[in-house]
């Protein structure tokens, strides 16, 4: 593998792993921000499955769909069809906007921010760079 690609990856990974982090903050400080949070959770979950389908060398398609992403994955590794979003693709882009009325209990940010980490984690697991 090229390692102007091992890079891109690289950086997908980053970035999720930055979005985890944010959306940690917004849900640990004051005032706790759960629908950023949950948008947060999103991007992080997106941005790792993006970053897998990169290692495998495939075109990345301009979505935010996660269900779309996780059979994209599971295409390489069937784990991917074991993972249950909870309606997470709500938080993409509706749940940006004021007409979007629906605002996450803790519990529902909680288990998105789970969901987040266990994306990002087997990603991480089943990316392995050789020389």
């Amino acid at each position: 593998m090229k390692e102007e690609l091992k890079e891109y990856i690289s950086a997908w990974l980053q970035k999720a792993h930055n979005d985890i982090i944010a959306a940690q903050r917004l849900i640990e400080l004051e005032p706790i921000i759960l629908d950023y949070a949950c948008f947060h959770c999103q991007q992080s979950i997106e941005k790792s499955l993006k970053g897998f389908l990169c290692y495998h060398e495939c075109e990345i398609k301009k979505t935010h769909d996660i269900d779309f992403l996780l059979y994209e994955c599971a295409k390489f590794d069937t784990i991917f069809r074991t993972i249950q979003t909870n309606n997470i693709n709500d938080y993409a882009v509706a749940g940006r906007y004021p007409d979007y009325n629906e605002m996450p209990e803790m519990e529902e940010a909680q288990q998105y921010y789970n969901i987040a980490i266990q994306v990002y984690n087997l990603v991480k697991e089943r990316i392995v760079f050789t020389e």
